[in-house]
């Protein structure tokens, strides 16, 4: 028969054994009770985000892109066939329905989708193409030169040259 010294020194192992357990237990609760309050959805589902570059990132959802933000804000709803990359000027080429337009790293749409083609900028001014005719418009969407002309061409020096009925013109722009 064991000695009473040995029956407390076992039991004493047994219940601080058992406490050992529970705290392992607890922490592990803890642990995974905490992960799952900071892990969180941020953003809507979509079939493909892409790599986050200037803080916004193309997604996909049914063959349509748009643009978030890294904290999962939707800048623009996956609505468009193309979205560009954007440039230095933090402006990027869509493509809706086939139309050409501008948005910028905020989602704000610059050009509507109005145009068959914009050129790049030259400058503040990107030459566009609408019923087959040119105009020209600046980095803030605004109309500069109505798309009336047959052909546009800006010259080295900032010169602008238009044909209009076959005949060709100077142009100037008034800001």
């Amino acid at each position: 028969m064991p000695s009473a010294g040995y029956f407390n020194i076992f039991t004493f192992y047994i219940i601080n054994q058992n406490q050992t357990d529970m705290k392992k237990m607890i922490f592990l609760l803890l642990t995974l009770f905490t992960l799952q309050t900071f892990a969180q959805e941020i953003s809507k589902e979509y079939d493909r985000i892409g790599k986050f570059n200037k803080g916004v990132a193309l997604v996909w959802k049914n063959k349509q892109v748009g643009l978030i933000r890294a904290n999962g804000k939707e800048l623009l709803k996956p609505e468009y066939e193309k979205i560009g990359s954007f440039g230095n000027d933090n402006l990027a080429f869509t493509t809706k329905e086939g139309k050409v337009g501008m948005v910028n790293l905020e989602g704000k749409v610059i050009i509507k989708n109005d145009y068959e083609s914009i050129a790049p900028f030259k400058g503040s001014y990107a030459i566009t193409k609408k019923d087959g005719l040119y105009g020209m418009v600046n980095k803030q969407g605004k109309v500069m030169i109505k798309n009336e002309y047959e052909k546009i061409k800006v010259g080295k020096y900032g010169d602008i040259r238009a044909t209009k009925q076959g005949q060709e013109i100077m142009l100037d722009i008034k800001d």
